[in-house]
């Protein structure tokens, strides 16, 4: 069995900063998605949530992510995966949903000021990472028809609005060992 833990979530969640204390406690590697979307959006000029509208009609981009996830579920293990599809796309991963306040989701995107990303007050974070956030159902449901918070598709939930992510992750450790020895 691959060692593989998957972590989905809302946005601002916590799946990078729980990614990497996961990390520093299983020695396993982390692989973000997140970070392949960036990419791709800024070889193209465009924010996250323009990529997100760009991909309603443009299925080379989840296809480009898609695939790269796929791959490393063939190929990969001792692996922590930063994805919100991954759960869908490696079976056999753990499989980790992060819930989160949208308000708390909010305030971490928005202190995270990344340069890709057009959030000049909490505010407008806010109706960013809603309307991203309905940019993704939506596409996610019309690719792929899968809901991804519903949270029967998960080994483990855990809301981290007010859980530190060394705790998280500490937390998802046991359960992950455990599930090991199903």
């Amino acid at each position: 069995m691959k060692h593989i833990i998957a972590l989905s979530g809302d946005i601002g969640g916590g799946k990078s900063s729980v990614a990497t204390a996961l990390q520093e406690i299983t020695g396993y590697d982390v692989i973000g998605t997140g970070a392949i979307q960036r990419t791709i959006a800024k070889q193209r000029g465009v924010t996250t949530l323009e990529l997100n509208k760009i991909s309603q009609t443009d299925r080379s981009i989840d296809d480009e992510i898609d695939n790269f996830v796929i791959n490393l579920g063939k190929t990969g293990d001792k692996l922590i995966i930063d994805s919100r599809l991954a759960w869908h796309f490696i079976p056999n991963a753990f499989k980790v949903f992060l819930s989160v306040d949208p308000m708390i989701g909010a305030e971490r995107v928005f202190h995270a000021s990344r340069s890709d990303e057009d959030n000049p007050s909490l505010q407008a974070t806010l109706e960013n990472n809603a309307k991203r956030q309905a940019f993704e159902d939506e596409r996610f449901y019309k690719l792929y028809t899968i809901k991804f918070r519903e949270l029967n598709n998960y080994d483990l939930v855990v809301d981290s609005s007010f859980i530190a992510p060394e705790l998280i992750a500490k937390n998802i450790k046991t359960h992950f060992e455990q599930w090991l020895l199903n």
